[in-house]
């Protein structure tokens, strides 16, 4: 009976660390295929990066994009989880360090919130 427990459990442990593995892949894919769009939306002044690390729409923005951007976000938001368990970091320290590094690459134009959370364009 212990050893069954122990199969069972076993591969109840290596099925969640695959599934681990295909779920930061599957965020990769699905994140890479937004990319056009969200880079579309920025573009439009639309969309903008707020200093949490998520898209966010501008005051100055045009709301209806909100599935790109959800999406994105709860993606996003996965990553920062996966990021901070490896690290010891919380979450919301690594979005706001990713925050960081896409306003220091971002387009010139594209709306950025600075850290003391005021809207500008780059």
């Amino acid at each position: 009976m212990t050893s069954r427990l122990l199969t069972c459990l076993a591969f109840v442990t290596l099925s969640a660390v695959v599934a681990h593995a295909d779920s930061a892949a599957d965020l990769r894919r699905r994140m890479e295929q937004r990319l056009p769009a969200i880079d579309a939306l920025k573009a439009e002044g639309a969309v903008g990066e707020n200093n949490r690390g998520f898209l966010e729409v501008p005051p100055a923005g045009k709301a209806g994009s909100g599935t790109v951007i959800t999406d994105e976000n709860r993606d996003r938001e996965a990553v920062y989880a996966l990021i901070a368990k490896q690290t010891g970091a919380t979450p919301e320290a690594v979005g706001k360090a990713r925050a960081r590094q896409i306003a220091s690459g971002s387009k010139a134009g594209v709306w950025i919130q600075d850290e003391g959370g005021q809207w500008k364009k780059k």
